[in-house]
């Protein structure tokens, strides 16, 4: 009876340390390679970093928005360590120079008021 019981715990302990050991994680094969100091991108700017791929062929920096929308599986985006001179703006690209004054007649004319007491009339049908 002694030697049955022994037995029995065995296999009842050998059989629950199966499934504790499938939910260790696994370790990564290849661990991620770092981004070389001279390839992080410059202030306020992101950079798709594509693993398995030489850092000259890396594509170039572009802001963080399209490089976190544009991001392929096998790459990840790498932000710049530095902050911008302003922090609390958010980066926008300008087309237009800051410097240059509208003038009154670029100012598009104000959409007329509309009255509160005409109700407007709905389209008429057209025939086909």
């Amino acid at each position: 009876m002694n030697r049955s019981l022994y037995a029995f715990v065995f296999v009842v302990l050998a059989a629950a340390t199966g499934p504790l050991g499938a939910q260790a994680r696994p370790q990564p094969v290849e661990p991620r390679t770092a981004v070389p100091r001279t390839h992080i991108p410059p202030a306020g700017m992101c950079r798709i970093w594509l693993d398995n791929v030489p850092p000259t062929q890396q594509p170039a920096p572009t802001d963080c928005a399209s490089a976190v929308r544009n991001r392929p599986r096998n790459g990840r985006v790498v932000f710049s360590d530095q902050l911008r001179e302003n922090s609390r703006l958010p980066m926008v690209k300008q087309l237009a120079d800051p410097e240059a004054k509208k003038s009154p007649s670029d100012t598009p004319p104000a959409p007329p008021k509309a009255d509160p007491k005409r109700i407007p009339k709905p389209p008429r049908p057209t025939d086909p």
